[in-house]
């Protein structure tokens, strides 16, 4: 018998859209606004088309990239200051760092190896951490690897110095950067009949609780393949738990509690004939098929999908949830969107933060 394992933890980076000047990069990390901002002259480009290539190796890399965004860094023979804004607080974050043959060091924070080339250092100095990397010539130059940020507490911004690890004859060397965070999502592990699924969101209780009737599964097994398309989820799922809901003709109310506050919520949503309607949220769409649709109602949010036959059925796609505080629940109605000849449908939904 072969056990499938969820995949409770996958990586959203950011999409680089924009720079100002030499000074600022602009992208979105999962809807929400990040920022590297420098001092001038201290960012050279930003690649917003995915066309750099060398995230790609696994041994290096982790998770690895086949293709990504990248923030161009300068790095010249005495520090400079940069400062990393993820738009709302973060539980940690992940560095992917390219072509360092220089000095980062991080002094508000706590900086983990996941993975490099030979080359490719984090070491401790009194309460500072340097990540370190050496020149080296061919594809890919100097020194490669991941790196986890770290602190005690959530945080929304990280600050670093860089600075030349070796003498350069044009005074200065250009260092790729890409930034991620980890979205953990729910182990499911049970039902309370047809009222309530109950799971595991980072050592959190999670639930959603509907009506009766209103839950007609949930799979506990990793076993729902549907959420694993890159360019319908964000971030994809290789293998998911979910929660089966019912769509009727009518309202269905529905609460997701996460366990305790959170900044924001992901929820992937599958086979979607139906319309979500969150009125004590703000709902951005952040990736689906053609079909999967976010619309605003006066004060209100609906999550639009129509039918489609073939897998997966209807419309998929992700959504981000996000108050003007941090919450610890929200709630949605569930309708069908279309004429059902049993008069219901089912709808699968994943939850992360």
């Amino acid at each position: 018998m072969t056990t499938v394992m969820a995949t409770t933890e996958a990586p959203l980076f950011v999409d680089w859209t924009s720079r100002e000047g030499t000074v600022k990069a602009i992208g979105k990390l999962g809807g929400r606004t990040a920022t590297v901002v420098g001092l001038s002259g201290g960012i050279n480009e930003v690649n917003t088309n995915g066309a750099y290539p060398y995230f790609a190796d696994p041994s290096v890399f982790t998770p690895p990239l086949p293709a990504s965004d990248t923030v161009g860094l300068v790095s010249k023979p005495d520090d400079s200051q940069f400062t990393v804004d993820f738009g709302a607080p973060v539980q940690d974050a992940v560095f992917h760092i390219g072509s360092l043959a220089s000095i980062m060091t991080f002094e508000d924070a706590t900086v983990t190896r996941l993975s490099g080339d030979q080359n490719f250092k984090v070491e401790q100095n009194g309460n500072a951490y340097e990540v370190k990397g050496l020149p080296k010539d061919g594809e890919p130059t100097d020194s490669n690897g991941t790196i986890r940020i770290s602190k005690p507490a959530p945080f929304s911004s990280v600050t670093f110095k860089l600075r030349l690890n070796f003498s350069s004859p044009g005074g200065e060397e250009g260092v790729y950067l890409q930034i991620g965070r980890t979205v953990r999502f729910v182990d499911w592990t049970s039902r309370e009949g047809t009222v309530k699924a109950i799971g595991k969101l980072g050592g959190r209780t999670a639930t959603v609780v509907g009506p009766s009737g209103g839950i007609n599964e949930v799979n506990t097994n990793g076993a729902y393949p549907y959420f694993a398309d890159p360019s319908v989820f964000t971030p994809p799922l290789p293998a998911s738990d979910t929660v089966g809901l019912v769509s009727k003709p009518d309202d269905s109310q529905f609460t997701v509690d996460f366990g305790a506050p959170v900044q924001d919520a992901v929820f992937h949503i599958g086979s979607l004939a139906s319309i979500m309607t969150f009125e004590d949220a703000t709902v951005t769409r952040l990736s689906g098929d053609q079909n999967f649709k976010v619309e605003q109602n006066g004060n209100a949010y609906e999550v639009k999908g129509l039918p489609k036959d073939g897998e997966p059925t209807d419309s998929n796609g992700t959504i981000r949830i996000s108050k003007p505080a941090p919450f610890k629940s929200v709630t949605f109605k569930l309708r069908l969107n279309f004429s059902s000849p049993g008069g219901e449908e089912g709808v699968y939904l994943q939850i992360g933060r």
